[in-house]
């Protein structure tokens, strides 16, 4: 929008998300920034009164957007996603439709009649979980991968991505076998083997690294193509600000691929195509190169504020789908009493915590059992104890919490960013993995509302779909999983408005529309507070402006 005009919505009902929680039905906007808001008369006043101050001929032209009728919220913001490996996936096989080992090999078929004859192929989210058949509820191991491709080496990867499979063309090139198995440890990760030994082809946390960093990266000129569709798919949701997860380095489960994610990032910002705001987690366990990416990052974004670096990403444990995730007992389901595993240890991970803090940045670490987030919220009640620095620590993830470890997050002042989509991924079989009694601790909302934590939302795309209208309709109903966690439409907007800003540290700048904040804005097609919970997911993004210009359509 030029500089020399005002826009005046009206003709709408305005969510603020300020303090009282006010409603308004005009609001005006210049310069990128929330102007004034409130009646359309005062907002009228407001405009006339500071337009009055300059001469006639400075006067800046006045813009009259009739919303008709629209739900106007602040712009969305997804805490924790994951921007490198989302643009990446949109270049190889989709596999979430799979619904058998049948449907497994005609998507890998077909993927593989596109493909030059060396190219290995990867088939991204994978859930077995929701195959039709019981006896097929198995996560693929060489011998379903095989029958799949007998000449291409392939490797597949879980919803989560926590675990994946290659077959044994895939084993061969990477030079994996029985004896090499044995030799090799492969510190917080597995590569499992059957009762014989022989790897069965499957790897799991940082061991996903070792296949996965064969696959070929695609050129240059796809990757721009799917950072554009990225970047537009993110507008079509209402988000205008993301928590980026990026890895520095080979350190993380995507191993060498993920040392890509940086310099892509950089390429993107300097061709202007990600139009969202960006707060970067390096994955690292070195704190310092946080200051050295963003300096660079501040240099590249001139002052905007656009693009920063909010803190470090860690990793405490796995994923339930994977068992993975650190519990204090066995999942329920598991034939072999696996408990998950933590991928760090608790000393190495205060060192880190420590350093970060001093340096005055976030520690955002994943924690999805209850061994791990009673560890890590322990780990930062030692933290704590011995510095009254101010803080925006985070959880990512927070599956797994009983009251203790809530209140214990309140008193240090936590931030939980939590995933309401998972609840959608896993409602069908998540009692089943950790029981009756466990599962009334599993992503426990109105208990963390309740006890004053700030909780946040996220989507962990491209793991989840990055539809925020969706992830309110699953923080309201939560598909009847423990349906006395569910919070109200209004607690799980906050999520992903002012909470998520509280939790990128941005709060005085976005997350609600106040005068003088960024006009990050979303216009719905129905007032959610008046929609069924079954159809809030449903609700149209009519439109979504990013500092007042508008990103989609």
């Amino acid at each position: 929008m030029p500089a020399n005009e005002i826009a005046l919505f009206h003709h709408c009902t305005i969510l603020t998300f300020d303090k009282a929680e006010s409603v308004a039905d005009a609001m005006a906007v210049r310069d990128g920034k929330i102007l004034a808001v409130g009646t359309a008369d005062r907002v009228r006043h407001a405009i006339e009164a500071i337009t009055g101050q300059n001469g006639p001929g400075d006067r800046p032209r006045l813009v009259e957007m009739d919303a008709g009728g629209a739900c106007i919220v602040p712009g969305f913001i997804d805490t924790h996603l994951h921007p490198g490996v989302y643009i990446y996936f949109k270049t190889q096989l989709d596999m979430s439709g799979a619904r058998s080992y049948r449907d497994l090999e005609q998507l890998i078929q077909m993927d593989s009649s596109a493909r030059a004859p060396d190219e290995w192929i990867l088939g991204k989210d994978i859930m077995e979980d929701l195959f039709h058949a019981p006896e097929e509820r198995h996560f693929p191991t060489r011998v379903e991968l095989d029958r799949a491709s007998p000449t291409r080496p392939v490797v597949v990867l879980r919803h989560d991505g926590h675990i994946c499979a290659v077959n044994s063309l895939a084993l061969d090139a990477l030079g994996i076998n029985k004896e090499s198995v044995e030799a090799r440890g492969v510190a917080g990760g597995e590569i499992r083997v059957d009762g014989a030994g022989e790897p069965t082809g499957v790897f799991t946390e940082t061991a996903t690294a070792i296949p996965l960093e064969r696959v070929p990266i695609p050129g240059m000129d796809r990757l721009k193509a799917a950072t554009g569709l990225f970047s537009r798919e993110l507008a079509s949701f209402g988000i205008t600000t993301f928590g980026g997860i990026v890895q520095l380095g080979a350190e993380g489960i995507a191993g060498q691929v993920g040392a890509v994610e940086l310099p892509l990032l950089e390429l993107t910002i300097q061709e202007n195509l990600i139009v969202q705001d960006m707060v970067l987690y390096l994955v690292t366990s070195k704190p310092r190169q946080l200051k050295r990416t963003d300096a660079k990052f501040k240099k590249m974004d001139a002052g905007g504020g656009r693009f920063v670096v909010g803190g470090i990403k860690l990793y405490a444990d796995g994923s339930y789908g994977a068992r993975t995730a650190a519990m204090f007992e066995p999942y329920s389901d598991s034939a072999s009493g696996e408990s998950g595993f933590m991928v760090k240890d608790a000393e190495s991970l205060l060192g880190i915590f420590k350093e970060t803090h001093e340096l005055g940045y976030q520690v955002a670490i994943h924690a999805i059992g209850d061994k791990a987030n009673r560890t890590v919220v322990d780990l930062f009640g030692r933290l704590l104890a011995s510095s009254d620095k101010p803080h925006r620590h985070r959880v990512e993830h927070a599956s797994t919490l009983d009251a203790g470890m809530i209140a214990d997050a309140a008193r240090l002042g936590l931030t939980f960013c939590c995933q309401p989509a998972f609840i959608d991924s896993e409602f069908t079989w998540l009692e089943a993995r950790l029981g009756p009694r466990r599962i009334k601790k599993a992503y426990p909302f109105k208990s963390i509302v309740d006890a004053g934590v700030v909780l946040a939302g996220a989507s962990d795309a491209p793991i989840e779909s990055a539809s925020v209208l969706k992830a309110i309709q699953a923080c309201v109903t939560r598909r009847g999983l423990v349906p006395e966690e569910r919070i109200p439409v209004m607690a799980a907007l906050r999520m992903f408005t002012i909470n998520a800003a509280h939790a990128i540290g941005q709060e005085d700048v976005k997350g609600s529309i106040e005068p003088g904040k960024a006009a990050d804005i979303v216009l719905l097609g129905r007032d959610p507070r008046a929609v069924p919970a079954s159809e809030l997911g449903a609700i149209h993004v009519l439109a979504t402006y990013h500092r007042g210009v508008k990103i989609y359509p």
